[in-house]
């Protein structure tokens, strides 16, 4: 009995072909709609999550203001004192060989100079143990050796997009420029990282004793941040080392024990909760719109299910009238729903797979790995099935209930 109302279901469909066709095609929007906010969310969730992971969970991050905080308190934190050297040292003597310590020191929009071209970029000032603590991928060269991070010489690795910028192309290994009046070489390019990466494709990585040199540490200009990694995560857990870090800020800094602290230790996992609970917004809002569409679809199956039972209610008469029970009837119109929204389904994810992959290459410039989760694909199925059920139910239930005798009569 399933078998031949499927045969007739598809032949039904068949029939008018051009309005199956408009029907299943809103449906197919719909699940675009769906799929596509779906994967956006999922490729960006996984892409700020995975940069997270590639930094390590056992990192902290000690900067005078909190990475979270209301306008009220702004003042208040903007008046503590930065990071010092101070500090960075007091913390290397005081974990010693249980975590790596590194000063990161920024100045945004300073002037490079190559040629007769004149950039602004980022520059950036780093201790030797950076990499370890913040680790970076290179697209050509290498990275600073400890012994040039320690005797400040006039190296640099630049961005992707300052390297293009300042030779017109990535391959700027080699190349010399001037920075406050000092000529540096390039000796390593980093991997795009994207609109998902920061902006370190227009950023220039020095050595920080050089920048110290030429830029000195002023009161209110740069911005300072130690990074602070345990280098055995189970030997010295995260909650552990930030104890150990506030403890000997707190002692270096010369705090009473009821003054407050005037610096900020910030996790990443903390911040990995609110881009989670960010994206989880989006998705939700970018659901709740696209739903619409899925909506509209629904209304379609309905309609067309609703004018395909007014047209074959001799039909059905016939086939009530030779036996065929009220189970045959709901469950044609039940498969015909259902086989309209599933094609539909099928079109709409084809659109979203190819729409990913033409788009894959731009998004991974912007540091953005778009992909498709599993999940998401047993849930489309699951939603088009419900869909075409929940829309086919009234149709077809109307169509079981048909008596015979009037039904046929109503037709001639």
């Amino acid at each position: 009995m399933f078998g031949e109302a499927f045969r007739q279901a598809v032949r039904n469909m068949s029939a008018h072909r051009r309005r199956s066709l408009l029907t299943l095609l809103t449906i197919a929007v719909g699940i675009f709609s769906v799929s596509s906010v779906r994967v956006f969310t999922y490729s960006m969730e996984r892409s700020i999550v995975g940069r997270f992971e590639r930094l390590g969970a056992s990192t902290v991050y000690v900067h005078h203001l909190p990475w979270r905080f209301s306008a009220e308190d702004w003042g208040v934190y903007f008046r503590r004192p930065r990071m010092s050297l101070v500090d960075y040292e007091a913390l290397q003597s005081g974990l010693g060989d249980q975590a790596w310590v590194a000063l990161r020191y920024d100045r945004s929009l300073e002037k490079i100079t190559f040629k007769n071209r004149t950039e602004e970029a980022r520059v950036i000032g780093i201790t030797g143990d950076f990499q370890a603590v913040f680790p970076l991928e290179l697209r050509s060269g290498r990275f600073f050796t400890r012994e040039e991070l320690k005797r400040g010489l006039a190296l640099a690795v630049v961005g992707s997009r300052l390297a293009r910028s300042l030779s017109g192309s990535e391959e700027a290994v080699g190349l010399s420029f001037r920075y406050s009046g000092q000529t540096f070489q390039i000796i390593g390019v980093l991997r795009m990282q994207g609109s998902f990466g920061g902006d370190m494709d227009q950023a220039m990585i020095i050595p920080f004793p050089i920048m110290y040199r030429l830029r000195g540490l002023e009161r209110f200009q740069g911005d300072r941040t130690i990074l602070v990694r345990a280098k055995n995560p189970e030997a010295l857990p995260i909650d552990l080392l930030e104890l150990r870090v506030r403890g000997i800020l707190r002692q270096t800094r010369h705090l009473p024990p009821r003054v407050p602290d005037n610096f900020s230790i910030n996790r990443q996992d903390a911040l990995l909760d609110q881009v989670r609970q960010v994206s989880g917004y989006v998705a939700t809002v970018g659901l709740f719109i696209a739903g619409f569409a899925l909506l509209v679809g629904g209304f379609g199956v309905a309609n067309i299910l609703y004018v395909a039972v007014r047209e074959r209610r001799g039909e059905i008469g016939i086939q009530r009238a030779m036996g065929a029970p009220q189970s045959f009837i709901l469950g044609l119109f039940l498969i015909e729903g259902v086989l309209l929204t599933g094609i539909g389904g099928i079109v709409g994810l084809g659109l979203t797979s190819t729409l990913t992959m033409a788009l894959s290459e731009w998004a991974a410039k912007e540091g953005l790995s778009l992909a498709i989760a599993p999940q998401d694909l047993l849930w489309s199925v699951g939603v088009t099935v419900t869909v075409g059920l929940l829309s086919a139910l009234a149709p077809a239930w109307s169509a079981a209930r048909l008596h015979p005798i009037e039904a046929i009569r109503s037709t001639y």
